[in-house]
């Protein structure tokens, strides 16, 4: 067993980077990257604009390192897609995917900003969804290969596409709805929403779990 002296210690260089880049998570989800500025995000923490200047020296550059991050977590979640052999599988996939988009939604609420003005990070978040779509696309295959949905060909492609579309929009749009805050947090519900999407393409045994999921999580009319 290792000592207490071994292991691996957080420097306090490290430690400043990383509550950097969390006060800046916060400030870009809260009120946009394009309105918040890097002296916003030293006086948040109480540190000075030169200190923050020695860890990172853009607001450019914090926003890159929040994508690189938020692609890690993506590729986490993209990395279990080949398991996918069931609906409840794809719909736990796509709730960790929605808990991940939410954990960032600045990145796609913001990305005409980010692609205007922050060209790389641009080019990183058009990356991460099309890995986005070549996963979806290869869970859709393997439920097709379980059979569970029925489709060939452009079958699979086309909901896939739709799929990842729905699911950066989401956030943005569940706000529009009643109750638009719990909505747009609900990352089960929004999961639940994708999945109906697979509807038409579902054998009929498969159909019992997607009319659980809508007992739970719609409302009867009243």
């Amino acid at each position: 067993m290792s000592s207490r002296s071994e292991r691996p210690q957080r420097t306090p260089r490290a430690s400043t980077r990383n509550s950097i880049l969390e006060a800046a998570l916060a400030l870009f989800n809260e009120q946009g990257v394009a309105t918040t500025s890097t002296n916003r995000i030293a006086a948040e923490l109480g540190i000075s604009s030169g200190n923050l200047y020695y860890h990172f020296n853009s607001k450019e550059q914090i926003a890159e390192w929040l994508i690189r991050r938020f692609e890690e977590r993506v590729g986490s979640v993209t990395a279990a897609s080949d398991a996918v052999a069931a609906l409840d599988d794809m719909w736990l996939t796509l709730h960790l995917s929605f808990e991940t988009i939410h954990a960032y939604r600045f990145v796609y609420r913001d990305i005409d900003y980010l692609i205007r003005e922050f060209p790389k990070a641009g080019r990183r978040v058009r990356h991460i969804t099309s890995v986005s779509v070549q996963a979806v696309q290869r869970m859709c295959q393997r439920l097709v290969d379980s059979s569970v949905i029925r489709a060939s060909g452009d079958d699979v492609n086309s909901p896939a596409l739709q799929i990842v579309f729905t699911a950066t929009c989401w956030f943005s749009f569940a706000r529009l709805l009643p109750d638009g805050d719990a909505q747009s947090e609900d990352a089960g519900r929004a999961a639940y929403q994708v999945l109906t999407l697979l509807a038409p393409y579902l054998e009929p045994q498969s159909r019992v779990y997607l009319r659980y999921l809508r007992s739970k999580y719609v409302r009867p009319e009243s």
